[in-house]
């Protein structure tokens, strides 16, 4: 249930379509979190959780072209991204866009929630979570599906005056819990393993983070979900509300 996710597109005038058969580049400020594509040869770019649909086209990831230096720093961060959307089909003739020349910008989710935890007298730790996007649509307004894919976003600083030594015998990290605000009552949990992380330490001022997909089997029906997402067996946790609307 682990991706590395973007959050949404902001379109500048004009580029929801574009005029005649012309490819028409447009400049566009986009927010999301910056990605590696594995697949062959080291691609960077963003992936969109709620699709664009372009010349009647979704697209859902923005593949970085010209020189993006910045990216690899920012890898699996939130940013601002500022550059020229082109548009063009690849050799298989399926509609594709590459954002050139971004200038990043990291940035902090607009709604994400923080939470102080303190264990004790010397440990102290900021824990923030972002649920991106909060409101959701599983099917568009035909009921095929919309191809939205929200992410969960956890953040742990460490704020106190000694390193945090946590310990996760069965290597299970992140702790997520889904329930239904509703009388039709969901309550789903999961746990993410991270193969190695048996032992993690963040000395002082050091962050963990870690990004997650929301499955729609989480949150199936329609209403309001309470998420809780924390470090397994540890106290260092933050919650949000998401709301499903279709």
């Amino acid at each position: 249930m682990r991706a590395h996710v973007a959050l949404w597109l902001l379109l500048a005038p004009g580029v929801a379509e574009l005029d005649g058969q012309a490819m028409t580049d447009t400049t566009i400020t986009a927010m999301g979190i910056v990605k590696a594509e594995r697949a062959g040869a080291s691609q960077w770019g963003l992936f969109l959780p709620t699709p664009i649909v372009v010349r009647g086209v979704r697209l859902s990831w923005l593949a970085f072209g010209g020189t993006a230096n910045q990216a690899s720093p920012l890898e699996e961060h939130f940013v601002e991204a500022l550059g020229t959307v082109r548009f063009h089909t690849d050799a298989a003739g399926v509609a594709a866009a590459t954002l050139l020349d971004p200038q990043l910008k990291e940035r902090e989710p607009p709604g994400t929630v923080h939470n102080t935890v303190q264990l004790s007298i010397t440990q102290r730790a900021a824990v923030a979570l972002a649920v991106v996007p909060s409101r959701v649509a599983w099917h568009d307004s035909t009921g095929r599906a919309s191809g939205v894919s929200p992410i969960l976003l956890f953040r742990l600083v460490n704020h106190g005056d000694v390193p945090i030594q946590m310990t996760f015998p069965g290597y299970e990290v992140i702790c997520v819990r889904v329930r239904s605000l509703e009388p039709a009552v969901v309550d789903t949990s999961w746990a993410i393993k991270l193969p190695g992380a048996r032992n993690i330490s963040l000395i002082i001022g050091q962050r963990f983070q870690e990004i997650l997909t929301l499955p729609p089997e989480a949150a199936p029906k329609v209403g309001r979900y309470r998420v809780r997402v924390g470090l397994c067996g540890i106290e260092y946790g933050a919650e949000m509300m998401l709301d499903v609307i279709g």
